[in-house]
C-alpha cells in the first residue's frame, strides 16, 4: 500500500481506526487472561471495566503531554506532568479495582490497600505499557508528517529557485539581443551612408543571426555546432564592415557534434574583441578564436590586439556583454566553469573552460539546414 494513500485513509477514518484499536486490545487481553484462568466471561468483563482509564491515560499523554509539552520542547513540564499523571491514573485504577473489580469478580481475593506500593507500581506498568505503544504510533505519525512538510517545503523552495533562475536567465538573454542588434545596425548604417553594395548581404546575414536568436536560442541548451555557425555569421558581418583592416582566424579542434552548450555564450567575448580592441585600430588589428574539446571540457580562447590608449579605458569601464555572460556562466555552470582574462599591454586574452555534463547525443542536423559539420570545417583564416 502506498504510504500517502495509507495516511489519507487513516485521516478519513481516524475515529474508526481508534475504535478498532481499542476493541482489538480489549479482545486480546480478554482472550489471553481468559485462557490463563479458563474464565473468559470474567476476564472480558473486568478488562472492559478497566479499559476507560487506560483510554483516558493514553489520550491525555498523546494530546496534552506530547503535543503540548514534549513537541514544543517544554521538557521539564513534560516530565513532571508525566510522573504526576502516571501516579494519578495508577491510583484511579487501584481504586476501581479495589472497590469494583475485586468485590464483583474476585471476592475470594484478600484485598490490599489502595496505596500498597508494589500493587500500585504493577498497575502503573499495566496502564502505561499500552500508553507507550499508542504514544509510539503517535510519534511515528508526527515524524512522518514532519518529513512530508519538510519535503514539500524543499520542493516549493526548489521550484521557486528554478523559477527565479529561469527568469534571471531569460532576462540576461533578453539583454544580449538588443545589445548585439545595436552594434550590427550601426554597421549597416555605415554601409548605407556610403551606398555600399555590401548592404544587401549585410541584411541577409543579419536575418540569419536574428533567426537564430529569436527561434533557436530560447532553449536552455543548443548544439555547439549552431553556436559556432552563429559566430561565423557574425564574423562575416564584421568582415563586410572592416574589409582589409583586420585579420581574423576561427579554429575549431576536436569533435563537437552532439555537444550542447548554453546559447549566446561565445558571442560576448567575440563582440568584446571588436568593441574594445580592433575598432580603435586603423590597421594591423588581429583576432584569434580557438575552440577545442578536451575530453569532457570545452576550452575557448579569444585573443585580440588592442590600442593602448582607447582600449584600456574601455576595458576598465566594462560593458553589458561581458557582465552579462559572466552572470550567465555562474547561473548555468556554477563551479563547472572557469574564466580567466589576461589584459596585456598590446593584447587581450580570454580563456573560458566549461566542464560539460554528459548528455544524450543530438541527432545530426541535415547539411542543408546548418551547413557543413563543424568538425569538418577548415580553420577560418581570412584577411579582413
Amino acid at each position: 500500500m502506498d504510504v500517502k494513500f495509507g495516511a489519507d485513509l487513516y485521516k478519513k477514518y481516524k475515529l474508526l481506526w481508534h475504535l478498532l484499536f481499542w476493541l482489538t486490545f480489549w479482545v486480546y487481553k480478554g482472550l489471553v487472561y481468559g485462557t490463563i484462568d479458563n474464565d473468559y466471561e470474567v476476564r472480558f468483563a473486568s478488562a472492559l471495566i478497566e479499559l476507560p482509564i487506560k483510554i483516558v491515560a493514553a489520550y491525555f499523554t498523546l494530546y496534552v503531554l506530547i503535543d503540548k509539552f514534549l513537541l514544543k520542547r517544554r521538557y521539564s513540564l513534560f516530565l513532571g506532568s508525566l510522573v504526576a499523571s502516571m501516579i494519578g491514573f495508577g491510583l484511579l485504577q487501584r481504586i476501581l479495582i479495589y472497590h469494583t473489580v475485586n468485590p464483583i469478580f474476585y471476592p475470594e481475593v484478600l484485598p490490599s490497600p489502595v496505596f500498597y506500593i508494589p500493587k500500585l507500581l504493577i498497575t502503573i506498568f499495566t496502564i502505561y505499557s499500552i500508553v507507550a505503544l499508542v504514544a509510539s504510533f503517535h510519534l511515528i505519525k508526527h515524524a512522518y508528517n514532519n518529513l512530508q512538510v519538510t519535503r514539500q517545503l524543499q520542493q516549493a523552495a526548489q521550484a521557486l529557485e528554478n523559477e527565479k533562475l529561469e527568469a534571471e536567465l531569460k532576462l540576461l538573454k533578453s539583454q544580449v539581443n538588443p545589445h548585439f542588434l545595436f552594434n550590427t545596425l550601426n554597421n549597416l548604417y555605415v554601409l548605407t551612408l556610403s551606398n555600399s553594395q555590401k548592404a544587401p548581404e549585410t541584411v541577409y546575414k543579419l536575418s540569419q543571426l536574428m533567426s537564430y536568436m529569436l527561434y533557436e536560442s530560447n532553449q536552455q541548451f543548443v548544439p555547439l555546432e549552431k553556436e559556432v555557425q552563429y559566430i561565423e555569421n557574425y564574423l562575416a558581418l564584421e568582415k563586410i564592415r572592416y574589409g582589409k583592416r583586420l585579420d581574423v582566424s576561427l579554429n575549431v579542434f576536436g569533435e563537437i557534434t552532439g555537444i550542447q552548450i548554453a546559447p549566446l555564450l561565445i558571442l560576448p567575448f567575440v563582440e568584446n574583441c571588436f568593441k574594445h580592441g580592433v575598432s580603435n585600430q586603423l590597421e594591423g588589428g588581429w583576432i584569434r578564436i580557438d575552440l577545442s574539446m578536451q575530453e569532457e571540457q570545452l576550452v575557448l580562447k579569444v585573443e585580440n590586439s588592442k590600442s593602448n590608449y582607447l582600449a584600456n579605458a574601455a576595458i576598465r569601464e566594462g560593458g553589458i556583454g561581458l557582465k552579462n555572460v559572466k552572470k550567465r556562466l555562474e547561473l548555468v555552470y556554477g563551479e563547472n566553469h572557469s574564466l580567466n582574462i589576461h589584459n596585456e599591454e598590446d593584447s587581450y586574452l580570454v580563456v573560458l573552460k566549461i566542464k560539460l555534463m554528459p548528455r544524450l547525443s543530438l541527432k545530426k542536423v541535415p547539411e542543408a539546414a546548418v551547413g557543413a559539420s563543424r568538425h569538418e570545417l577548415n580553420p577560418l583564416n581570412t584577411s579582413l
